[in-house]
């Protein structure tokens, strides 16, 4: 193979494993009574949707171990009640263990204020 096409094959190849997305994480294990569903939690509209019939520190606690399975060693920032229409989410802002910033979204209405 001559050695321009060699050199266009090579950074083909290059690129094209430059462009391989990461694995998907692994699924993450919900306590008992709880059941994950949803996305990813990186926006309303991908939120992690917990499914419990639990009352509501139950539900929270379930956010928080979520949260140190997806992203051990994180640490919470800050957390803010968000509704929109007839749903209830909860936002917490982290910093994860190699110091990315993150707002991560969980639809909370199974639970909210039920106690």
């Amino acid at each position: 193979m001559p050695a321009p096409r060699f050199a266009a094959a090579l950074l083909l190849s290059l690129a094209l494993a430059a462009c391989q997305t990461a694995p998907p994480a692994p699924p993450v294990v919900a306590p008992p009574g709880i059941t994950y569903a949803g996305s990813d939690g990186s926006s309303l509209a991908n939120a992690v949707v917990i499914q419990t019939e639990l009352k509501g520190v139950a539900g929270v606690r379930s956010e928080y171990m979520w949260l140190s399975q997806r992203y051990p060693g994180y640490k919470r920032t800050r957390q803010a009640l968000l509704h929109q229409g007839d749903k209830s989410y909860d936002r917490l802002d982290i910093t994860t263990a190699d110091g990315r910033e993150l707002s991560v979204y969980f639809d909370i209405t199974a639970f909210f204020g039920k106690f």
